[in-house]
């Protein structure tokens, strides 16, 4: 794999960092003040900021804690309105320090070089003891790559990227999704991307410390109010017009029902649009400012054989409270030793993650040509700047740009079900369940999960099934991965054995094997992997 290189976006950073942030501080000022006085803004910040916190609300690092909140809002009636500006800014610095990322070339070089032959060593399934001495550090880049397959238009994506800027948008089952794409870029040799992550996920003192220097930013997902989303909207907007090449997760958290997400958060995804503005209106000298490239909207899917906080993603969603929640603190990517037992699994697993990365979009959501440019439905290129025009000049509307956004997102979710790569576990699971389904057909999913039921399956009934339902999927247009492809018995065996690798109980269990009988286990991991099949509305 060649080595980074020192002309990729990312490692100016250092040197623009305060740049960066002094210029979200000055966007998300103004914004805030035109849509608010100083006054509510900072009521209705110091009265979230309460409620949150009050209510056990808070996460790690806090910008300021209750007592502060509570301070600052017993006084903003005595403060004079400059003496408001002045706290309101300084709450948008504090913000934007706390949202800023950082980049250290060493540590970059450190995760490429060294990381992957790390996991290949650690992940073997036999260990140390199980690596061939003549096998080198390349030779277990090659093992690991063999475990994540990469697949989509890599070329011209690496061509644009020399065009234009990126804009990355997987979908997101898994904290390990962030790490997964990053190691992905690199394998596709495309370049780093700045990227949003979790605040939470930087405590653990091994994964925060790199995420700190490779370019994650933290978002703090507990904060609901606007000036807060106001901020990493400003700062998102700031690097693409800077020429960073980002990523971000549309889905705004994990899927917790494994279904392949349907709506999206807009967003950041909206920041991709005044971004293009400021880049037309600097070309017509409308404004000032460096020239801004152009943005490429890039989806992705994530396909995993097994999902790490799997057990405790679909609880949570099957829950009734869960719906309100947000950030789950306790689940299995917490646990080192769970993640250490789940990447072996995963590692045994030939194809066990799949990246398909799909053809690219402009920011509307139109595809675009090697040559970067717009087209439209005919495939006919198009004058993307026209799109913004308004009175002769280009400029930001809200609420056209607002539909524009939604049309741009019907466009990645369009993309993410035509590329979505089901595999083995996703293929059986479906088959199960829809036989157990069938053996309580007057049952509500919550009543088909708790039923006692006994029910056996046959290999000759669930192989039927299951080459009826590859040939409905492939009929449809749907991908098949590695596993799932090949005849039903072979992916029967290959999806029992990634179960049985690594959940306690499984969601198809083996009950007999020769010949072979298997029932439905685990009914919520059941349900939850069967989903990735019923997402992409298949009968």
């Amino acid at each position: 794999m060649p080595d980074a290189q020192p002309d990729y976006p990312l490692f100016r950073f250092p040197q623009e960092r305060t740049a960066i942030v002094g210029e979200t501080v000055r966007r998300a000022l103004a914004l805030t003040l035109q849509k608010a006085s100083p006054e509510y803004a900072l009521n209705d910040v110091c009265l979230h900021e309460i409620r949150r916190l009050s209510e056990g609300g808070a996460g790690p690092e806090e910008v300021r804690d209750l007592q502060a909140w509570r301070r600052l809002w017993r006084r903003i009636g005595a403060l004079s309105p400059q003496e408001r500006i002045a706290e309101l800014s300084q709450l948008i610095q504090e913000y934007a320090e706390d949202v800023a990322g950082g980049f250290n070339p060493v540590v970059y070089q450190l995760a490429s070089r060294v990381v992957p032959p790390a996991l290949g060593v650690l992940l073997t399934p036999e260990g140390l003891a199980g690596v061939p001495r003549a096998l080198t550090s390349s030779g277990l880049e090659a093992l690991l790559s063999q475990r994540l397959l990469l697949q989509g238009p890599l070329e011209r994506l690496r061509a644009l990227a020399r065009r234009g800027t990126l804009v990355c948008v997987p979908t997101h089952l898994s904290n390990l999704d962030s790490p997964v794409m990053g190691y992905a870029l690199q394998l596709a040799q495309l370049p780093p991307t700045t990227y949003g992550a979790g605040k939470n996920l930087f405590t653990n003192p091994v994964l925060g410390f790199f995420m700190r220097n490779c370019g994650a930013y933290r978002v703090d997902r507990r904060i609901r109010h606007d000036l807060y989303k106001d901020v990493l909207k400003c700062y998102a907007q700031v690097l693409l017009e800077r020429g960073y090449h980002s990523m971000f997760f549309p889905g705004g958290t994990r899927s917790r029902s494994g279904r392949v997400e349907a709506h999206l958060k807009l967003g950041l995804l909206g920041t991709t649009l005044p971004a293009t503005v400021a880049r037309f209106r600097r070309q017509r000298g409308l404004e000032c400012g460096p020239a801004v490239r152009p943005i490429y909207i890039v989806p992705a899917t994530i396909n995993f054989q097994l999902t790490l906080e799997a057990e405790t993603l679909v609880a949570d969603y099957l829950k009734e409270t869960g719906r309100a929640r947000f950030i789950i603190d306790d689940d299995e990517s917490a646990q080192p030793l769970k993640m250490v037992r789940f990447a072996r699994s995963l590692l045994r697993l030939s194809g066990a993650v799949v990246v398909r990365f799909c053809e690219p979009l402009d920011v509307l959501g139109q595809p675009v040509d090697d040559q970067g440019r717009s087209l439209d439905p005919r495939g006919r290129p198009v004058d993307l700047a026209r799109y913004f025009e308004y009175r002769g000049q280009v400029q930001t509307l809200p609420q056209r740009d607002a539909e524009y956004t939604r049309e741009c997102a019907e466009a990645i979710t369009s993309s993410y079900r035509r590329n979505t790569v089901l595999l083995a576990t996703h293929l059986l699971a479906h088959v199960v369940w829809r036989r157990l389904c069938a053996a309580l057909p007057e049952y509500d999913l919550y009543r088909r999960l708790r039923q006692p039921v006994d029910l056996r399956l046959g290999v000759q009934e669930v192989c039927t099934d299951l080459e009826a339902l590859q040939q409905d999927l492939l009929r449809r247009g749907h991908l098949l991965g590695p596993g799932a492809d090949g005849p039903a018995r072979g992916v029967v065996e290959t999806a029992l054995r990634a179960f049985e690798s690594y959940h306690a109980e499984p969601a198809v269990v083996r009950v007999q094997a020769e010949p072979l009988v298997v029932s439905p286990g685990d009914r919520q991991l059941l349900f939850y992997y069967q989903n990735r099949v019923e997402s992409l509305e298949v009968r």
